[in-house]
């Protein structure tokens, strides 16, 4: 396994993982691999959540959390924003929330 590329090596962890999950819990899923390799782990998550699986993952890349995920929840000092729907959330109010400015904050 060692041998492998990044790419390769999710490509055979997500192999592995028995299908009827209930959860998949990721911590940056695909940080470092190339862009060809990232869409496919993109691609393979998003079946297994067709699937029923829900997909629960960390990101410290803003472009991945609005474009992949549905719902959005930022932690900060220790306590958890207000979940907030991707779709509806720009970089700039990412970032805002990121350094700790409340959502009631970014509403004016």
């Amino acid at each position: 396994m060692e041998s492998l590329s990044g790419g390769n090596q999710q490509r055979v962890l997500l192999a592995l993982l028995p299908n009827g999950l209930r959860l998949l819990l990721l911590e940056h899923p695909t940080r470092g691999l190339d862009v060809e390799s990232a869409n496919w782990v993109w691609q393979q998550l998003l079946a297994r959540r067709g699937e029923g699986t829900a997909i629960l993952f960390i990101s410290a890349d803003p472009d991945e959390l609005l474009e992949r995920a549905d719902r959005i929840v930022v932690f900060f000092a220790g306590r958890m924003m207000e979940p907030l729907v991707a779709k509806q959330t720009t970089v700039e109010q990412l970032g805002y929330l990121i350094g700790g400015k409340t959502p009631e904050a970014l509403r004016g």
